[in-house]
């Protein structure tokens, strides 16, 4: 039974480390898009407005794209454009992610080691608590 769960567990892994290991940070808009297709961006407006834009593309000198959540197109003069921000990949959540994976493994291991380790010392002598009683593990 155990085993069906591994495959289940690691595609939920690599699910959520997929989604969790992003931070929204500042971004270049004609570098990003030439190499990225997110699927939202938010635009921070020479008003400071910030808008959140879904298939976002850069068209001459204009951002274009959703409005997200509704149907309305828009399009952005880049002079008008304070600053845009994106979900790109970070380093350090992913170290985090798989750091704490693997010691939840390790841990996880270790317990079911022990827990099928039971009484039985094999006729290894772990030795004696002060009351002079065997001790049962090792």
């Amino acid at each position: 039974m155990v085993h069906n769960r591994i495959p289940l567990t690691s595609l939920l892994c690599a699910v959520a480390g997929g989604v969790a290991c992003t931070t929204v940070r500042p971004v270049q808009p004609a570098k990003f898009f030439a190499v990225n297709s997110p699927d939202v961006v938010w635009v921070t407006e020479a008003n400071n407005a910030v808008v959140a834009v879904a298939d976002a593309q850069i068209t001459g000198d204009t951002l274009k794209g959703v409005r997200r959540g509704t149907q309305e197109s828009l399009a952005i003069p880049l002079d008008q454009v304070r600053s845009v921000q994106a979900k790109v990949p970070d380093r350090t959540k992913t170290l985090i992610l798989v750091t704490g994976a693997l010691a939840g493994f390790g841990a996880t291991v270790y317990a079911l080691w022990i827990s099928k380790a039971g009484d039985n010392t094999g006729g290894v002598d772990c030795g004696v608590d002060p009351d002079g009683h065997p001790y049962t593990y090792c």
